[in-house]
């Protein structure tokens, strides 16, 4: 077991002294990343403002929805609006803005989804 684990070691081992001091002097320059990695990063920023922008759509348009409740009388009932009929006015706005916000927190999730594939072709090699 050490036999081939030693040739290995031996292998990496400088054969010289100049190529231990030039292995030395590189050892401290920085390496240029590869493109992929500068187009992942600018993919993950992009994503991240996407879907920022896709969930404050998303919740913007719930408060729109949820305040879409007609005022006055409910619909069904034949008696004019009373201390018991605000008080079911208000019971019917918080179920309409519950539902419409429950319904809204569950497209949530897809920003994400959306947002990749909006943004695939700033990756290259990437199937669009």
């Amino acid at each position: 077991m050490a036999g081939p684990a030693v040739g290995i070691m031996e292998a990496l081992r400088p054969n010289s002294l100049e190529e231990l001091h030039a292995s030395i002097a590189n050892a401290g320059k920085q390496k240029r990343l590869p493109s992929i990695v500068r187009q992942l990063e600018e993919f993950v920023q992009q994503q991240q403002i996407c879907q920022e922008r896709c969930v404050l759509r998303l919740r913007e348009r719930a408060s729109h929805e949820a305040g879409l409740v007609p005022s006055g009388n409910l619909p069904g009932s034949s008696r004019p609006s009373t201390s018991t009929g605000d008080s079911q006015e208000d019971d019917a706005r918080t179920f309409v803005s519950r539902a419409v916000h429950q319904r809204f927190a569950a497209l949530d999730g897809q920003c994400s989804a959306l947002c990749g594939r909006r943004l695939a072709h700033l990756v290259v090699g990437s199937a669009a």
